[in-house]
């Protein structure tokens, strides 16, 4: 008897402080989640799993990079569950349209969610404000295909999930104040953004086809005779500019660039012409509906 009375006064001790410290816990993360603009995702999310339930948050610094954290995981379980309803959406064209949209918007959103966590990013607050709003819309983009396309009935009530609202919460605690930023250098001759190497690139004096990678013309005396065929042969890496040269012409074809640093170089206005007609009238998303679109950084 002894023996047991022994053993229950340690225990009760030790329950009655697992019990504090997780109450503990929880109070705080519900006294932070309340200050975000949607408190009731992110007290659910935060308090019922396990890999953050223990985790104390000292200070504002500490719950937006658990927000953060948060926010990509679960637009990667979005994204996968997005791939997982692709059988779902062949038998209609439509559907899989706004599907596929989804698909990459998705894979766009956790490139700048990991841009925005990652500690070897050099970022400000303003870089940090762009990612997320990137981001958010990217989503949005998303959901408004379906309904441009009237499918929303569809698989859309199947991707529901709660990362609008966290990367919401988000972008409430990262909360950058208005600047108004200088856009151009001194001289006023070109955008703060273009690099030095960029800009003689652009103000040399000699033909554009001498310094292009290759040429792109309707005639055939160049390497390509669409734009299309120039860009898809273009290096997806490296961190030179990859310039492309398109002389005069119409070019009839909706192009889109999937690599970095390509610069377009034309024989300038009326001269180059890139033109296209897809429309959501013609069943295609606003999304896809770009002459000219780009998915990669670092394009002039």
């Amino acid at each position: 008897m002894i023996t047991f009375r022994f053993l229950i006064t340690l225990s009760l001790p030790f329950l009655f402080f697992s019990f504090i410290v997780s109450g503990y816990s929880w109070n705080k993360v519900q006294n932070w989640c309340n200050q975000t603009p949607n408190p009731e995702p992110c007290n659910y999310l935060l308090t019922n799993n396990p890999s953050y339930q223990h985790n104390l948050i000292k200070n504002k610094a500490d719950f937006y990079k658990l927000s953060l954290q948060l926010a990509q995981e679960r637009a990667l379980k979005g994204h996968a569950n997005t791939l997982s309803l692709g059988p779902k959406c062949n038998n209609n064209p439509r559907v899989k349209s706004a599907w596929a949209d989804c698909v990459e918007l998705y894979e766009q959103t956790i490139i700048q969610l990991n841009k925005t966590l990652d500690p070897n990013t050099k970022c400000s607050q303003v870089d940090t404000q762009t990612w997320l709003s990137t981001a958010l819309t990217n989503l949005e983009t998303c959901k408004a295909g379906f309904y441009e396309l009237g499918v929303e009935n569809y698989v859309l009530p199947l991707m529901s999930n709660n990362v609008t609202k966290l990367l919401s919460n988000t972008l409430a605690l990262n909360k950058v104040p208005y600047q108004q930023q200088p856009s151009y250098n001194q001289d006023g001759s070109f955008p703060t953004w273009v690099k030095p190497g960029d800009r003689k690139l652009l103000q040399t004096s000699s033909a554009p086809a001498s310094k292009a990678n290759v040429v792109v013309a309707k005639d055939g005396s160049g390497k390509y005779t669409s734009l299309s065929a120039a860009i898809n042969a273009a290096p997806k890496k490296g961190s030179g500019r990859y310039v492309i040269y398109v002389k005069a012409g119409v070019y009839n074809e909706q192009v889109e660039i999937k690599a970095k640093n390509i610069m377009l170089v034309g024989d300038g206005i009326g001269k180059t012409i890139i033109t296209g007609s897809k429309s959501v009238g013609g069943g295609t998303t606003t999304f896809r509906s770009a002459t000219v679109g780009k998915s990669k950084s670092c394009f002039i």
